[in-house]
């Protein structure tokens, strides 16, 4: 039977948990001592197994942690060049003592990162609002976008790739996708839509692309190689591309996940998301694909890392029907509800199309040989997932960077939420509602990003924006609200410049605000809500989104 929990606010719920236990071992590597220790006391001792870990380190102790585990046995694989720390392949009897070093911040087991998407669409263009928004005339021009997934192949509508490094170890060359998700999911943010005469032509098509690989092609990799890829994108976001450009990394796409086992503020994947945030850097990832159950039921509190991390952008998917209008679009069954799994926060921010999208085909690809329904004219395929939600959301970003450069990475986060379609569904199935593109340009495009701390931003006090747009000939009123944390803000919280929209503030923290800025009540959860023992996560896996087709 499933267990319902009537819970009266998303902050307060299992008071106690996990931040209180002071563990520096993550969920799975706990479960991994106690079998070990279990074998050990029945007569098996496994204590020269090893098992691949990623250690946080005291940056102050950094050197006399890395002694530590040398004497341990420990076999250095990677060393991080943002976050303090490591990866090694440590014994299982040296993991617990390990962790009671004072030099060790946590230990996180190197767990297995995929790319998951559920086996059309010319439409989405016309369904976000994107095409509605063209008259501002931004394409993207300028704007960095990081695909850090599968590999983007050289293919002719995805010609704006200024830079392709691969962390897989392969011995591919640059522009390779076996596995094929990548490409799908680039040409959805920035595809140019050449090989269908513009009918497949993505949200952003004059977006830099940079293809940073760091999925196998299995669509899968070791968080760790997720994280050097990040840091790489971190790194380089200001260095020449191919062409001779900075490549103004402004946007990390993340279609991929695995299952939360540790808080967002040890969790290594997340932390590195942060510190992207941080840097200016925009970060879209997928909610995951883990939105109902073996009997089709809905599941609460299935969102993947790193979409777990409050200062991203973690986009569920809408079932939109292949067609144009948006009025009878719905959540897709798949996609992954909140809280998160840890911190209990309110989750996914926003959703866009996901079901069925139509994007570029790496040519022999292993989706479309393993699934050859997915083909679309030889060109292109059709997947289904939170990982083609999150290339919308991450196309639209560029958008709007390309027309204010000077804006951060909460105040585009606000905006979004802030302009979208206010949806019916639970607050937990679709954040601050249905991404609108043609919204998201109308409001960036009357802000002055120069206006003081305090001041208002918006033109002529926001007197001009109507707070709703026409799509596809039908009346999109924006919700004019944002999740801020487990809170509702709304009214006029986004006519002011304030603390909260720079790079100092962490998204979901204590602030002040102003005390003209309207705030609704805290998050209150109803009856309904399915928690905890419902959520099957498999052994390893860090996934983008799965191959089976969302079926109407």
């Amino acid at each position: 039977m499933k267990r319902i929990l009537t819970v009266i606010a998303v902050g307060i719920m299992f008071a106690g948990g996990l931040h209180a236990e002071q563990n520096k071992l993550d969920r799975r590597l706990r479960d991994k001592i106690r079998d070990y220790n279990t074998d050990k006391s029945r007569g098996r001792d496994r204590g020269k197994e090893t098992i691949r870990v990623i250690v946080r380190t005291l940056p102050s102790q950094r050197s006399a942690a890395d002694s530590e585990a040398n004497r341990l046995g420990g076999k250095e694989r990677r060393r991080f060049t943002i976050l303090s720390g490591n990866v090694l392949d440590l014994p299982l009897s040296a993991i617990e003592q390990l962790s009671k070093h004072p030099g060790i911040h946590s230990v996180s087991l190197d767990d297995l990162v995929e790319a998951k998407q559920y086996p059309t669409t010319s439409h989405i263009r016309a369904t976000t609002g994107a095409k509605a928004a063209e008259t501002y005339g931004a394409t993207g021009m300028g704007v960095g976008i990081a695909i850090i997934d599968s590999g983007i192949r050289n293919v002719p509508d995805l010609q704006n790739v200024v830079k392709s490094v691969n962390f897989t170890g392969d011995g591919l060359g640059p522009r390779s996708d076996p596995y094929g998700h990548g490409t799908h999911v680039a040409g959805l943010a920035a595809g140019s839509g050449q090989m269908a005469n513009g009918q497949y032509k993505g949200i952003a098509p004059n977006a830099k692309l940079i293809d940073v690989r760091v999925l196998n092609d299995d669509g899968a990799a070791m968080t760790s190689t997720v994280i050097a890829g990040i840091e790489w994108a971190i790194n380089n976001r200001n260095a020449l591309g191919d062409n001779g450009q900075p490549m103004n990394i402004r946007v990390i796409n993340l279609s991929l996940g695995k299952a939360p086992s540790e808080s967002m503020d040890t969790d290594p994947l997340t932390l590195i998301c942060r510190e992207a945030v941080k840097r200016g850097i925009v970060v879209v990832v997928s909610a995951g694909n883990y939105g109902k159950d073996a009997f089709g039921e809905p599941l609460f509190g299935g969102i993947t890392s790193p979409g777990t991390e409050a200062s991203v952008l973690t986009v569920g998917a809408m079932t939109s029907w292949n067609s144009n209008v948006r009025t009878d679009d719905k959540l897709a069954t798949y996609s992954s509800r909140g809280p998160t799994l840890i911190d209990n926060l309110a989750k996914p921010d926003i959703v866009a199309p996901g079901s069925n999208l139509v994007g570029p085909q790496s040519p022999g690809n292993r989706i479309v040989t393993m699934y050859p329904g997915q083909n679309v004219g030889g060109n292109y395929m059709k997947l289904s997932g939170t990982s083609m939600s999150a290339p919308i959301v991450a196309g639209t970003v560029a958008l709007m960077l390309e027309k204010k450069p000077a804006l951060k990475p909460n105040g585009v986060k606000a905006i979004l939420m802030y302009t979208a379609e206010k949806r019916g569904e639970n607050v937990m199935e679709v954040g601050g509602g249905y991404v609108n593109v043609a919204g998201a340009l109308d409001m960036t495009m009357e802000i002055n990003t120069g206006a003081a701390i305090g001041a208002y931003w918006l033109a002529n006090n926001g007197a001009d924006l109507n707070y709703s747009d026409v799509i596809a000939g039908s009346p999109v009123v924006w919700s004019q609200t944002f999740l801020w944390g487990n809170a509702l803000a709304g009214g006029n919280a986004l006519h002011y410049n304030t603390s909260a929209w720079g790079e100092t503030i962490v998204w979901g923290e204590t602030i002040v605000w102003g005390e003209t800025i309207v705030w609704s009540e805290t998050i209150v959860w109803s009856e309904t809500i399915v928690w905890g023992e419902t959520i099957i996560w498999g052994e390893t896996a860090v996934k983008g989104e799965s191959i089976l087709e969302e079926r109407f």
